[in-house]
Formats: structure tokens, C-alpha cells, sequence
């Protein structure tokens, strides 16, 4: 029985000829900086390596991308506003994943609709965590348990 799973099969190889990194902001944004690390995990937990998350942000044009290395590790330079969409492309998804992204300790979160239609027990899904001034933490699981809310749109 082979242990090769979709993850393990399916394109794109972004690493093979795209190395974005991250796109700086200019030095003036809505709601100041912030600083955005995480990892995009696959099923069985490990790190994706050759991902690309697109940053989708209401308060800006166009869209923000990000490359995951090693370890499917990733981070962002953005501002901070009420949520960001995100788009997760990679190495077995073989069409898009679409998330958002929260942050815990913003007081207005709970009350978006959209973070409302998702059930509760859920919802820790889609929020980033603080873990300095500044920065916050956002993993990615695109299957499995913790598995990342995607919405069907």
C-alpha cells in the first residue's frame, strides 16, 4: 500500500522558478504595521514548503503575496485593519483555498458576519494571535484536525 498522499503528488513546485518573499508596505498605512509569521501545514502536520498565500486587504489595492520555505514557514508585513482575505495556493491543492484572517485581540472581531456564520468551536481557525508588539501568529492547516475554516465562494 503506497503512503504517498495528494499532498505529495500534486503540483505547482512554486520553488522551482517563483521566490516572491514579501512585498513591503510604503511607510504610511491604515491601522499601522504589523508583522504577520506562521506556517501552512498539510494533513499529517507537516510544513507545505512551496506554497504562496495571497493577502487580499480592504484597506489597500491589490493583493499582497507571501512564499512558504522550508518548514512551510511564512510571513507578512501588512496594516492591520479589521481582517485580511487570504487565498492559499500549493503543492496538492489543486485549486485555491480561501480563509480569512482575524486577530484575536481586536474587540470588533466577534461582531463581523461573516466571522459569525462560522460556529464557534471553529472560529480559533481565523484568529492570529499576538505574540509581541506588533506581531501575531497565523497557521494555516488545510486538513485534519485544527483544520483552517475555508469558505466556498
Amino acid at each position: 500500500m503506497s503512503t504517498v498522499t495528494p499532498f505529495q503528488t500534486v503540483g505547482p513546485y512554486w520553488s522551482i522558478g517563483l521566490r516572491l518573499g514579501f512585498e513591503p508596505l510604503a511607510e504610511t498605512q491604515p491601522g499601522g504595521r504589523v508583522v504577520i509569521r506562521g506556517r501552512l501545514i498539510d494533513g499529517a502536520g507537516a510544513g507545505i514548503p512551496d506554497g504562496i498565500l495571497e493577502w487580499w486587504h480592504p484597506a489597500l489595492p491589490g493583493v499582497q503575496r507571501s512564499t512558504t520555505e522550508d518548514g512551510g514557514s511564512f510571513h507578512i508585513e501588512t496594516c492591520k485593519t479589521s481582517h485580511l482575505a487570504v487565498r492559499v495556493l500549493g503543492r496538492g491543492i489543486q485549486t485555491q483555498y480561501l480563509t480569512r484572517l482575524y486577530y484575536a485581540d481586536d474587540p470588533d472581531a466577534a461582531s463581523d458576519p461573516v466571522l459569525k456564520l462560522v460556529p464557534e468551536p471553529r472560529r480559533h481557525t481565523l484568529l492570529a494571535q499576538p505574540t509581541a508588539v506588533g506581531e501575531y501568529s497565523f497557521n494555516v492547516v488545510v486538513q485534519g484536525e485544527n483544520e483552517t475554516v475555508f469558505f466556498g465562494i
